[in-house]
């Protein structure tokens, strides 16, 4: 089995309590793309904020 992938805010030097946990790292970005859209007005069309978000994974 997979370990689970987490995510948090926190580790993009955002002040915000957001974490988010899947399966993978897919999945993972699909939850994790509607707040940082709506809280932090981040662009995911961007190449760069898809990569900054998924190296903050662990």
């Amino acid at each position: 089995m997979q370990e689970q992938k987490s995510f948090r805010c926190k580790d993009l030097g955002l002040e915000c309590e957001f974490e988010e946990k899947a399966e993978n790292e897919n999945e993972l970005m699909k939850r994790v793309e509607g707040h940082v859209q709506t809280a932090h007005q981040m662009n995911l069309e961007q190449p760069e904020v898809q990569e900054k978000i998924r190296k903050a994974m662990k």
